[in-house]
């Protein structure tokens, strides 16, 4: 648009250079003819006078005429630089100074030996006169280039509709609306581009269903695959360790009438069973967290937030819940729970913090997560995010929710997620 206008603007100017230029050109010749032909009809009529210094007085008399200055001069004295005209100038300053001539024509005649008869041009009523016929056709350049850059406007406008379109809609493309579609243009070139674009959205809007299903199957066989192991790891390894610690304590009950050594090796084996019955009782919470299923998400959360307190003393872990989080389905809650485990997980491992507040709350069927700390922090510019940073983005996607992940050196890191109930 720039361009058109600049290229209006510089033909605007040389069609007026060339109008002025013509009215320049027209006045210096009518000068000049006026001038010729004045020195001509001056020159016979004082020759044809016997009193050729009389008759050249006369006409000095008449002083100014419509093109022309009448001056009779001593032959020795310069000729006058300009006539006195008393009327006022119709044509403006700037018009009269571009077309004035450099030098104006002049005529000296000898009428007498001491005397000499100078005719010099007045263009000003030549000016006025070419004034008159060009401010009209300088007029109708301005509103035609004004009128000119109006349409332009109007249809360059008009023909950047699509464009405009066309970036909003790859613009959204680009944050993942794949769903967004361009409507039909008049422009058989846009349209193409539109049919093409429409396509593309589809196939990429289908490919990322297809892509969220199969994660959501995914993390659904995973949870399920925990869920089991953590019942096996309950039902079996549990039982059997039970019964371990149990045996040991049958063989340790029979005091003095065992060997040697035995009640010692008894004593070791209930010591190791207790010790692998622990962790394999930590693996089940990490597996499947208690209480999630029939306590809901709070009691889940306070749990296990208690669990990490008991293990990490020099972080103060402070938790703020709500029992309307009842309310939220396990297929989310359970999604929630791993988002704030691997933050905490995360937070513990690599922050250093001092100071970890975990706040959950339901507001206007939007569940509001909340996770700072004050540990060392990184610079998310910089930062690569792993496995567990990934995992929770991808968790929070399929739930339709955003994930926001705030961090600066030193200054430790806030990790806040929005997923609606619906």
């Amino acid at each position: 648009m720039i361009a058109v206008t600049l290229l209006l603007a510089m033909i605007l100017c040389a069609a007026a250079w060339l109008v002025i230029h013509n009215a320049q050109r027209a006045v210096t010749e009518e000068m000049q003819a006026s001038v010729a032909l004045a020195g001509d009809l001056v020159e016979n009529s004082i020759r044809s006078d016997n009193e050729a210094l009389a008759a050249a007085r006369r006409l000095s008399d008449i002083g100014h005429l419509r093109h022309l200055c009448l001056s009779l001069v001593a032959r020795t004295e310069p000729s006058p630089s300009a006539c006195t005209n008393d009327e006022t100038a119709e044509a403006p300053g700037w018009f009269a100074a571009l077309i004035r001539p450099d030098a104006l024509p002049e005529r000296r005649l000898a009428v007498a030996p001491d005397y000499a008869m100078v005719i010099v041009a007045d263009p000003d009523d030549e000016i006025a006169e070419a004034w008159q016929d060009t401010r009209g056709l300088l007029a109708l350049l301005v509103v035609f280039y004004l009128a000119t850059i109006a349409v332009v406007y109007r249809l360059f406008g008009r023909a950047l509709v699509p464009v405009r379109r066309i970036d909003a809609a790859l613009a959204r493309i680009e944050h993942g609306d794949y769903a967004i579609r361009l409507p039909r243009f008049s422009l058989p070139e846009f349209d193409g581009i539109a049919a093409q674009f429409n396509h593309m959205a589809a196939a990429l809007d289908a490919a990322q269903r297809e892509n969220r299903r199969l994660r959501e199957h995914s993390l659904r066989i995973q949870e399920d695959e925990r869920r089991n192991l953590a019942r096996e790891l309950h039902d079996e390894l549990g039982q059997s360790l039970t019964a371990i610690r149990a045996d040991a304590a049958g063989i340790l009950a029979r005091g003095e009438k065992l060997p040697p050594g035995v009640a010692e090796s008894a004593e070791a084996i209930a010591t190791v069973a207790g010790r692998i019955y622990d962790q394999t009782r930590l693996m089940m919470r990490r597996l499947r967290p208690p209480g999630l299923d029939e306590l809901g998400l709070d009691a889940a959360l306070e749990n296990h937030i208690a669990s990490r307190q008991r293990s990490h003393r020099a972080v103060t872990l402070t938790y703020t819940g709500s029992d309307r989080l009842a309310e939220v389905p396990t297929p989310i809650a359970i999604h929630v729970f791993r988002l704030i485990q691997e933050t905490l997980t995360n937070a513990l491992r690599h922050g250093a913090p001092t100071h970890i507040g975990i706040t959950v709350v339901l507001d206007a069927n939007r569940l509001q997560v909340d996770v700072r700390d004050d540990g060392r922090g990184f610079d998310t510019n910089a930062y690569r995010p792993g496995l567990g940073l990934s995992g929770m983005a991808e968790r929070i996607d399929l739930l339709g929710g955003r994930l926001h992940i705030g961090s600066r050196r030193d200054h430790g890191t806030h990790i806040h997620a929005e997923i609606p109930l619906a």
